[in-house]
């Protein structure tokens, strides 16, 4: 029989912050603006723990973790512009600290499932609808920014996954993801099945099958 995998998406809390991944875990870029080497860096860990803290007392949880049967394997954070200091160094950067950014999207060297990267997408939507936030926004990194932290996102990437340009920029633009409009494509979907569905005799939804053996499944989490 094939191994079942269990994937969990769960909040970022202070205490997990030692399971963010991917090559620039732990790192405190977006936390932390530059001094020019006349200040020490602070423990990361210990740095992105209080940033954590104070973004969840303001806002809520800025992000997710998933996870891959208890294994962290990739991390989304999410965070009003207010809490994102490093924003200051791009030109690209909003204007209003109430804006709701995209801060990174993280997955380790060799994740044991498919489709992590858009899952944690779309775990930052879900969370900024809970929040009515009309749009996500996000800097990204186009192939001109050589050599440019691997905590941006690359703009081929955030294009994938539905954001467009909001503030052109040769290196790093600003992109958004427009949330209403995904909302909206979301129910006009369900809505046409449900209509397709009504117009076939004896068929009825029903209850969803339990996966088969060797199937991933997956839960999100609200707990923390």
């Amino acid at each position: 029989m094939g191994r079942v995998t269990r994937r969990d998406v769960r909040v970022l809390t202070p205490d997990r912050v030692q399971d963010l991944v991917g090559p620039c875990s732990p790192c405190t870029y977006w936390q932390t603006v530059p001094h020019n080497g006349h200040r020490p860096d602070p423990d990361p860990l210990a740095l992105l723990a209080e940033w954590v803290r104070e973004v969840t007392d303001d806002w809520g949880p800025p992000g997710r973790i998933v996870y891959v049967d208890g294994a962290p394997i990739g991390h989304v954070l999410i965070a009003p512009a207010r809490h994102v200091p490093r924003l200051a160094a791009f030109a690209t950067g909003p204007s209003d600290p109430s804006t709701l950014m995209l801060v990174t999207v993280a997955v380790s060297d060799a994740p044991r499932d498919r489709g992590v990267r858009k899952s944690l997408v779309q775990a930052a939507a879900k969370d900024a609808l809970r929040h009515k936030a009309r749009s996500l926004d996000a800097i990204g990194a186009r192939p001109a920014a050589l050599g440019h932290h691997p905590c941006i996102p690359e703009v081929a990437a955030l294009e994938r996954a539905g954001f467009r340009v909001e503030r052109e920029h040769p290196t790093y633009p600003r992109l958004r993801l427009d949330l209403r409009n995904a909302l909206t494509l979301r129910d006009e979907a369900a809505e046409m099945l449900s209509r397709a569905l009504a117009r076939m005799p004896k068929v009825h939804p029903v209850p969803e099958a339990p996966h088969p053996d060797g199937a991933t499944r997956a839960r999100v989490s609200d707990e923390p």
